[in-house]
């Protein structure tokens, strides 16, 4: 082959190298900016042109990531929970016991939803809300409860004798009660540590009077 076929091929693989470099980076802003205004305007009132403008990119390049604007949500929704599920992987390392790791959990997410405000609620409440018939909103908003059943279940294991069949159920519930007690908690300014302390006491009692209750 000659040198000419060479160098051309190497022209080639150079501009595609440079197309991906710059799609990856307009799909950084475009999340980056859609993030900004869901949190701080809300989902009604984001346009997908507006999406593009804060992103510094042109309105069609909006549709080429993204089908519509609910599709930008949802990636923001699952961007936004990759990042809190990372954190609970790192802290909860090392970490055994049902309270010990309920309360890391907890913390973690407390610590997660200061440095970033308001993306908890419109990251993990939502997407349902918004989109009640899309599978993949659904499979967000279980994510969560999802993970806290791998977090939790070898150590609920020990307590629940039916836990492979109860251990989703229990961890939709808890994630529940987590969620209502956090806004709760915020809104009235309590005290971080003796919520933590009253919402481990309270599922592991809840977890103990199940288990007596079963061996008896």
């Amino acid at each position: 082959m000659t040198d000419c076929h060479f160098i051309g091929k190497s022209v080639l693989i150079a501009q595609a190298d440079g197309q991906a470099r710059r799609r990856r980076e307009s799909n950084r802003k475009l999340l980056e900016a859609a993030r900004r205004l869901f949190v701080d305007n809300g989902y009604d009132a984001t346009r997908p042109q507006d999406i593009a403008r804060a992103a510094g990119v042109a309105n069609g390049t909006f549709y080429l990531h993204f089908q519509d604007k609910e599709a930008v949500f949802l990636a923001f929704a699952e961007q936004a929970q990759d990042e809190l599920v990372a954190r609970y992987e790192e802290n909860l390392d090392g970490v055994i016991g049902l309270g010990p790791r309920l309360e890391v959990i907890l913390r973690t997410m407390i610590e997660y939803g200061s440095k970033h405000p308001g993306v908890l609620q419109a990251a993990f409440l939502d997407p349902v809300m918004i989109a009640p018939n899309n599978d993949d909103a659904w499979r967000i908003y279980d994510r969560i409860s999802d993970f806290l059943s791998l977090a939790l279940g070898s150590e609920v294991a020990d307590r629940e004798p039916e836990s492979k069949r109860s251990l989703s159920l229990l961890s939709q519930g808890i994630c529940g009660f987590m969620r209502h007690a956090m806004i709760f908690a915020g809104r009235k300014q309590l005290d971080v540590d003796e919520v933590i302390n009253q919402v481990v006491n309270f599922v592991e009692r809840g977890f103990e009077r199940r288990t007596n209750a079963l061996r008896n």
